[in-house]
Order: structure tokens, then C-alpha cells, then sequence
């Protein structure tokens, strides 16, 4: 049987040791899984806005297994856990990453990790971890796991209104599913109203607009210019909806 397609979800970067040792760890398990790499640049020590991202993404993804990695409390106390909704699994840590979905799928399973390697890093379990047990799933080979009624970290809003990414070109992804939203109202980052738009062309050069982006999300940018620059954004940063 041909196994699920494993997906990435890190910060681990692209440009560092650490993605391809988690790829490495994949293939010795089973060559055969096709890995395909999401993002290597999450938001940093920002879990639930991560996990904004994640979820958005997921929903443009079909079956298989995403492996998770945003996790600022690696060592600590906090669970490592799989979370299942209906042909896509999650595989990560329980600090908020998985909040997003599970709030908005009442319907998905949650399950402790009981897997323990011979041999695991106190900073390095997206390696040691969370990629065997992915991999293992992927395979449709045994996993031990337990029924949790739900997670640690499971308070999360529908939506987030803040910044939850900030691409390359300085455009600035929210938290906000833009069909939840009124396009005739304006949203406010940094006490400057900006309104909707089609697409970029829709605006003179220099302005900025929001618009729904590919995943279906809010998102601040400039015709040809740089949001993050314009607005000294960053991920976090709040994003206001008048009237609500």
C-alpha cells in the first residue's frame, strides 16, 4: 500500500541543519513516503498564530500526515500529540498549534503520544519525536496512542484578528477567514483604515488594500510596496474589525 504524503509544518528554516535531519529521519523509516515540505518558515514562539496558519492550510490540503513543528516549550511539560480530522492527521506538540482546528472541527480526535525512541533530544523532538511517529502513521504502521477528551491548550477564537505571517514580499497575512467578513467595512492596523479590494491591480500603486488571499485569509498588503515595512508590522500585531 502506498503510503500517505507526509507534510511539513516548521520554523525550523530552510537554510539550517535541522529540516533535513527531520527528512532524513522520515526516509530511514520508510523511503517510500513522499514528503512534502508546507513551510520551514512558521511563525517563531508563536504557536496559536501558527497554528491560524496551519489550519488554513490544511484546508486547501487533501488527505495525509502533517508533521508540526512550532514548539518554544520542546522539553518542557507540555503533551505531544496526534489530532485527526477526518483524512488528515496532526502530529506535534500541545501548546496552542492545534487549537485552530480542533475549535472549529468538534468532530476530531485527539490522542496522547505513548511512543517513546530508545533515544530522544531534550531540544530536538520535531527529529527524534514527532518525525517517527508521522512517519510511522503515514505507513499505516502501529502507533501507540491514547484517547484524550481534548487538548491541553484548546482555548482559541474562530478567528485570530492579528498579524500570523509576514511573506517575503512585506505582505501580512491575519488571522481573519475573510468569508467571516463584510467587505465593505475597512480594517485598522496601526490606527490607519484600509479597505477591500479584488486584487492588486485594484489600487493605484503605494496603496494599501486587504483582500482574501489563496487560503482564504485576510491579508494587508501594498501595490508594490511593503505592508510590513508601511506599518512596522509584525506577527502579533493586532488587526482591529470596527463595529464588532
Amino acid at each position: 500500500m502506498q503510503p500517505l504524503p507526509l507534510f511539513t509544518f516548521t520554523d525550523f528554516g530552510s537554510s539550517g541543519p535541522y529540516l533535513g535531519q527531520v527528512e532524513e529521519r522520515i526516509y530511514r523509516f520508510d523511503h517510500k513516503i513522499s514528503v512534502i515540505h508546507l513551510m520551514a518558515d512558521a511563525p517563531s514562539f508563536a504557536p496559536l498564530e501558527a497554528g491560524h496558519l496551519l489550519a488554513a492550510l490544511a484546508g486547501r490540503m487533501g488527505s495525509g500526515v502533517f508533521l508540526s513543528v512550532v514548539d518554544p516549550g520542546v522539553g518542557g511539560d507540555r503533551e505531544a500529540v496526534v489530532v485527526r480530522r477526518g483524512e488528515q492527521w496532526f502530529v506535534g506538540p500541545d501548546n496552542g498549534l492545534f487549537a485552530p482546528l480542533t475549535c472549529r472541527d468538534p468532530a476530531a480526535e485527539i490522542f496522547r503520544i505513548r511512543y517513546r525512541p530508545a533515544e530522544i533530544s531534550s531540544t530536538f523532538h520535531g527529529r527524534d519525536l514527532f518525525a517517527p511517529v508521522a512517519a510511522r502513521l503515514a505507513s499505516a504502521s502501529f502507533v501507540p496512542l491514547e484517547r484524550i477528551a481534548c487538548l491541553e491548550v484548546c482555548a482559541s477564537p474562530q478567528d485570530l484578528a492579528s498579524v500570523i505571517y509576514v511573506d517575503r514580499y512585506g505582505n501580512l497575512m491575519t488571522g481573519l477567514r475573510a468569508k467571516m467578513l463584510d467587505r465593505s467595512r475597512q480594517l485598522l492596523l496601526s490606527g490607519s483604515g484600509i479597505d477591500c479590494a479584488d486584487h492588486f491591480e485594484s489600487v493605484a500603486p503605494g496603496t494599501a488594500f486587504w483582500f482574501e488571499n489563496s487560503l482564504g485569509l485576510a491579508e494587508i498588503s501594498i501595490n508594490r510596496g511593503s505592508a510590513e515595512q508601511h506599518f512596522s508590522a509584525q506577527v502579533g500585531m493586532d488587526v482591529q474589525i470596527p463595529g464588532t
